[in-house]
């Protein structure tokens, strides 16, 4: 550190200061001196030729000039000196060889060997990277989380199956002899649901585009209690049993009907049969299942070949390590076996198709964090091979996590590189705001929109005046909608029921506030009367001017201010009382659902006066009854 600006006084401040601009100028000429002996001795490419002179001439062109006499007097007289020859002889690094055909030999030797080396580490970087893009090692790989799916069925999952062309997740869910199909979005989030009669328990299923079409293929159980596979396009919210909304059934090449479940691979264009042994069998064989892969093009010609057959060994397929997802790629059968026991180690075991023999089996223990699972429930439930557009894929494995009535269901995936991010992108978590942190669009066209009801996607909203002028199913007449109102629809339980809240947007007034519970499977049984829920900061509400009925304000909870302007135009208010000063109105609870109003003489000169009538839910009603104030002293 150096100064510039001394103090005017000699002193111990002024010494100070002079001694440190001393000990600055010695340390810098020192580091001059270091810099200017290293420039001189030791540092290379210090100075280009063109920066060093010569005279009046830079080394760059005193260079130039001598290799330019050089060439004159290799080439001279006509053009094809020896000389030549000679100076060829030499490299550029002034190395001399005994003919100029050793110094091409050496100089191409040392090209090819360089391309080589070249070439050879290309090509490792080139695997490296390949290697990196490519991995699929479900034996090696962890299995990172992919979403939560949350359907409106309490039950376990059985199978799952994401569309890649769509987003959509199809996931299947054993209600006794049927299953529950459901879709969902990406994200997880319920869309519908249909109940398959007599689709079975455990059900895997298999998926197929034909002509643009998804066609679901199924085992189901027939109207003579008979196993088939079936195939059928969705129809959402219906109970679909065999032989109805177009369902077909598919060639197995099984005549003897046994227990089939079928798998599709679009990509290798074939499909798996997981097939029971009869159980008088399975002792003798120590197999339950085995598993054999079709192709498709013979199920559709109804071709009996079959192109792989494996048997699952016993202990696969016990009480302790039952069945709990299947799928296939190019040459690997995929097994998953366990329990919702978080003390017993579930597996994922795969064979080679050729030969089916076991290549590798590993625990496959997911649903929790740190070894802490919701309920110390988490069971294994479907698998899938997921191909994307690029035909990379990913093995995909589902866990049905907590306890019974809060349950979730995870996927968690093995995938070469840029599939899981596909699946992350699409299925980023709804949340409650997803504009950039202000309310949702509404999910249906505000102008057309008549009932609050069917509005059940978790969000917050907002609701314009012009938005609910035409709803039914609005708290107020459509004379007292004269603002604007939030509208709230809470993330539903597992059975489906939402809460929806409506708040009025108003300075000037008390926030009115309604709120019910609505079913968001359609049930029409299923929509609750909305509540009045008391919130005020200090402000009655006003009668509103086009009613001219007392008994139209019926909302229990709520209290009114009356005019004495609003008293004369109520038809049914005592006419001994209309014009007199302004009334309180109180709307309170009355018996059998009814309500009942108590209005208070709101005039502090005169004595108190309140007037009581009952409303029954049958429309009747009771005359006004009135009680006067006695002074007390």
């Amino acid at each position: 550190m150096y100064y510039l600006n001394f103090p005017i006084d000699l002193g111990q401040e002024y010494r100070r200061m002079m001694v440190s601009n001393f000990k600055y100028i010695i340390e810098n000429i020192n580091y001059i001196k270091d810099d200017f002996h290293y420039h001189r001795t030791d540092e290379n490419n210090a100075h280009t030729s063109s920066q060093i002179k010569h005279g009046a001439r830079t080394s760059k062109e005193t260079f130039e000039d001598l290799q330019t006499q050089i060439d004159r007097l290799v080439l001279a007289p006509r053009n094809n000196s020896a000389n030549e020859i000679v100076q060829a002889r030499v490299d550029i690094f002034g190395n001399h060889f005994p003919t100029l055909k050793e110094h091409l030999i050496k100089w191409e030797e040392r090209t090819k060997i360089d391309k080589e080396e070249t070439i050879e580490e290309v090509e490792k970087a080139k695997k490296t990277i390949l290697d990196a893009e490519y991995r699929f090692e479900p034996n090696k790989q962890e299995f990172l989380y992919v979403t939560d799916l949350s359907p409106l069925t309490n039950a376990v999952m059985q199978h799952f199956w994401f569309d890649k062309r769509t987003g959509i997740i199809y996931m299947t869910q054993a209600q006794g002899a049927d299953y529950m199909l459901t879709r969902l979005k990406p994200n997880g989030e319920y869309i519908d649901s249909s109940l398959i009669l007599n689709g079975g328990h455990g059900t895997h299923n298999g998926y197929r585009y034909i002509n643009d079409e998804l066609w679901i293929y199924s085992h189901i159980v027939d109207s003579e209690g008979k196993h088939k596979v079936v195939r059928f396009k969705y129809t959402p919210n219906v109970e679909m049993a065999y032989g109805t909304y177009g369902m077909e059934e598919v060639f197995t090449g099984h005549p003897e009907l046994p227990y089939i479940t079928p798998v599709i691979n679009e990509v290798e264009n074939k499909i798996l049969y997981r097939v029971e042994y009869p159980s008088s069998e399975w002792e003798t064989r120590q197999s339950r299942n085995y598993v054999e892969i079709r192709d498709l093009d013979d199920i559709d010609k109804r071709i009996n070949k079959v192109l792989y057959k494996i048997d699952l060994p016993l202990n696969l397929t016990n009480p302790t390590q039952p069945m709990q997802g299947v799928g296939f790629d190019e040459d690997t059968l995929y097994w998953t076996t366990g329990t919702s026991s978080i003390k017993t180690d579930n597996y994922l075991t795969t064979y080679n198709l050729e030969t089916g023999k076991q290549k590798y089996q590993v625990k496959i223990n997911y649903g929790g964090d740190g070894g802490i699972v919701p309920g110390n429930f988490s069971e294994p439930e479907g698998l899938q091979i997921y191909y994307d557009d690029e035909n990379r894929k990913a093995l995909l494995i589902g866990f049905s996590v907590g306890g019974s009535g809060n349950r979730t269901h995870k996927i968690y995936g093995v995938a070469q590189r840029g599939v899981l991010d596909q699946l992350h992108s699409r299925g980023i978590p709804t949340p409650l705001t997803d504009t950039g942190g202000r309310v949702k669009p509404l999910p249906v066209d505000p102008e057309n929109m008549r009932l609050l009801s069917t509005i059940t996607t978790p969000g917050y909203y907002y609701l314009y005046t012009n938005h609910i002028k035409n709803i039914d199913d609005f708290p107020l007449d459509k004379k007292q909608r004269d603002a604007g109102w939030f509208f709230q629809v809470e993330p539903s339980q597992s059975n489906g029921d939402v809460l929806q809240r409506l708040i009025r947007n108003s300075y000037g007034r008390n926030m009115l506030t309604f709120e019910r519970f609505v079913s968001r499977k359609g049930d029409r049984n299923g929509i609750g009367p909305w509540n009045y829920t008391q919130k005020t900061a200090g402000f009655w509400e006003r009668v509103p001017t086009h009613i001219n009925r007392i008994a139209d304000l019926n909302i229990v909870g709520l209290t009114y201010y009356m005019t004495t302007e609003d008293s004369k135009r109520m038809i049914d208010f005592p006419n001994s009382k209309k014009g007199v000063a302004g009334w309180i109105i109180h709307v309170e609870q009355g018996e059998n659902n009814g309500y009942m109003h108590r209005v208070v003489r709101n005039v502090s000169d005169y004595n108190l006066e309140i007037l009581y009538r009952n409303y029954k839910n049958s429309d009747d009603k009771t005359d006004w009854f009135i009680i006067n104030s006695e002074v007390v002293k």
